[in-house]
């Protein structure tokens, strides 16, 4: 009997305690949330300021970057390709692309990079060599003990080579790891191509919600920043294009090393800003000066201060006229970002400053004071 009454008290208690919490949910709900009312564009930046900050705390920029860069593709097959190509569907260019992606993930994993760690060493000796051989013609043909210190200037070779030898190899880990995070926004690309109204749904069921003001938030300013990447991005391409068609000509001119290698390499440098062309040409420059020795040096040394000089006459032209800023400017972000970020730092870097830009203008700042009249 005793037990039976403790029991029924332990169940009031705890129907008592249930209402009384609903009490206070209804409570909590009835009230206005008043910093959102208040601030709403303070507690919208605040969270896509947390959101960045794990991204970079956690080494998540290479996957934000590639789901970034995969939507940008997506976009552009299903969007500008497709009224292109009407008859096309937009699921066979979606398919398409993602056929193109998968394979050279393969090619990469099991061709490329197994193929650069077995040949990394054996091109280190190779340019040892070459350097050796081609100091001592330099020496009998013009006297060179007589200018400079032949071993010393051996020695620097040698050692500046190994030393890009050596941060070649040791960026294959990195690369690996970036390959992953490529895989799952693939991944992630996929299913919001197919679910992105879903993904949407999930956020906003609850209309008043704070989740749904921070998700509409969000999302509005993330395709801001879409456009500005949008653009920004398409020019790059096309100087990136621009590059590789010149650099096409000494590539496949010289008796170079693995030569589609060195296209997609100078093809993927081009889509960096300003330090893309000098990573592309460092690779080409060893490559010729071990396949062709000097002249072949000469020639790759030639094209790079071109290409260079034309890079900046292109950006100048090109995302110039997309992104109005001064030289300054660009430059000034481009090291700001690079150092914070990376090297996604300089993709994202103009976009970025753009976006900045855009929201700060739309935001109503504090009143300057009128001019109090003298009279």
């Amino acid at each position: 009997m005793r037990k039976a009454e403790g029991a029924r008290h332990k169940l009031d208690e705890m129907v008592d305690l249930v209402r009384r919490q609903s009490d206070l949910e209804r409570r909590l709900e009835s009230r206005p949330n008043t910093l959102i009312e208040n601030h709403p564009h303070l507690v919208g930046y605040a969270f896509l300021a947390f959101l960045a900050a794990i991204l970079v705390f956690f080494h998540l920029t290479v996957l934000a970057l590639s789901f970034l860069f995969l939507y940008f593709v997506s976009d552009l097959m299903t969007g500008d390709i497709h009224r292109a190509l009407p008859f096309v569907p937009k699921a066979a260019l979606f398919a398409l692309l993602y056929t193109v992606v998968v394979l050279a993930i393969i090619l990469l994993s099991y061709q490329v990079v197994p193929m650069m760690v077995k040949n990394l060493p054996e091109l280190s000796n190779q340019l040892r060599v070459q350097v050796v051989r081609d100091l001592k013609t330099a020496t009998r043909r013009w006297d060179l003990p007589a200018y400079v210190n032949v071993d010393e200037l051996k020695t620097s070779i040698v050692k500046a080579s190994a030393d890009i030898l050596h941060f070649l190899a040791t960026s294959l880990t990195p690369l690996y790891k970036g390959v992953i995070q490529f895989v799952f926004a693939l991944g992630i690309n996929l299913f919001f191509y197919f679910e992105s109204d879903k993904v949407e749904q999930a956020f906003t069921r609850n209309p008043d919600s704070l989740m749904t003001f921070l998700y509409k938030f969000s999302r509005t300013r993330l395709k801001i920043f879409y456009i500005y990447f949008r653009r920004v991005m398409g020019g790059q391409v096309i100087i990136a294009l621009i590059n590789t068609l010149i650099s096409l000509v000494v590539i496949f001119g010289l008796p170079l090393r693995h030569q589609f290698l060195m296209v997609f390499v100078v093809f993927f440098c081009g889509l960096f800003p300003v330090v893309g062309n000098l990573m592309s040409n460092s690779v080409l420059t060893i490559n010729a000066f071990v396949a062709a020795g000097m002249w072949g040096t000469a020639i790759c040394l030639i094209m790079l201060i071109a290409v260079h000089k034309l890079e900046y006459f292109l950006n100048s032209r090109i995302i110039g006229g997309i992104v109005h800023l001064p030289m300054a400017v660009s430059l000034g972000a481009l090291i700001f970002f690079e150092v914070l970020l990376g090297i996604p730092g300089l993709i994202l870097a103009m976009p970025l400053v753009l976006f900045f830009r855009h929201e700060l203008e739309n935001i109503r700042g504090i009143s300057s004071p009128g001019r109090v009249s003298s009279g």
